[in-house]
């Protein structure tokens, strides 16, 4: 077994004795292993193997597909953003920017965002959890800016902070999955990416942050643009 699985293409058109040759076995040995298997056969067992390999080849295109289409729409909304101006103005006249992640991956490419714009001389302001959010909002001013990234969108854990930001005037972009959400809905200012590769038994995201950052590099990359041609 331990042959078949490093050599599955071989073993396709190998017959069983040369296959038992090969393992320094008998082809009953290997006749007895894939019965033990639950095979009626080594021809059975050969008939797995290709239909095994072939779905598995067929899941590889589909991802690469799928990936294709979520940066392909991650490119188009952003693209199509009629307040992307507006928010390259209020990311240049910010005094202070802040950046929240909901989750691990969201900080860390939070994080890769905000040194990015170490380069135009904007220092983005990392808040690590709801709790430091529910704190520093009472030193926000309707003169800052907060980025909030977030897959899902559900707000239930900083819901009071958000509407606390929102009746204080603090200028907010949200950045989600390209769905109607709770965190879209609260923020004037939303940026979208694609993300379709979805665990749907743990209701999660399967796949990197791939487009996540792509859209942020897409901001960056837009703001020092937009002031480089103004």
């Amino acid at each position: 077994l331990n042959f078949i699985q490093n050599n599955l293409n071989l073993c396709l058109t190998i017959s069983i004795s040369e296959l038992a040759s090969k393992c320094n076995a008998s082809t009953a040995t290997v006749l007895r292993t894939t019965k033990k298997l639950g095979f009626s056969g080594y021809s059975e067992f050969k008939y797995f193997l290709k239909s095994d390999i072939h779905e598995k080849n067929k899941e590889s295109v589909d991802i690469v597909e799928i990936i294709n289409k979520d940066i392909s729409q991650t490119i188009k909304v952003f693209q199509q953003n009629k307040h992307i101006n507006e928010i390259y103005e209020m990311i240049h006249n910010a005094k202070n920017i802040y950046a929240y992640g909901t989750g691990q991956g969201q900080r860390l490419m939070l994080q890769e965002f905000a040194r990015c714009f170490l380069n135009v001389n904007k220092n983005i302001i990392m808040v690590p959890t709801s709790t430091e959010l529910k704190i520093m909002k009472k030193y926000m001013s309707d003169k800052d800016l907060l980025f909030i990234a977030s897959w899902s969108g559900k707000i239930e854990k900083y819901q009071e902070t958000l509407v606390n930001l929102d009746v204080l005037g603090i200028p907010m972009i949200s950045i989600t999955n390209l769905n109607n959400n709770e965190l879209s809905r609260i923020t004037k200012y939303n940026l979208y990416f694609q993300s379709t590769s979805i665990d749907k038994d743990m209701n999660i995201n399967d796949s990197s942050y791939l487009t996540l950052h792509l859209i942020l590099h897409l901001l960056y990359d837009g703001y020092t643009n937009y002031f480089t041609l103004k």
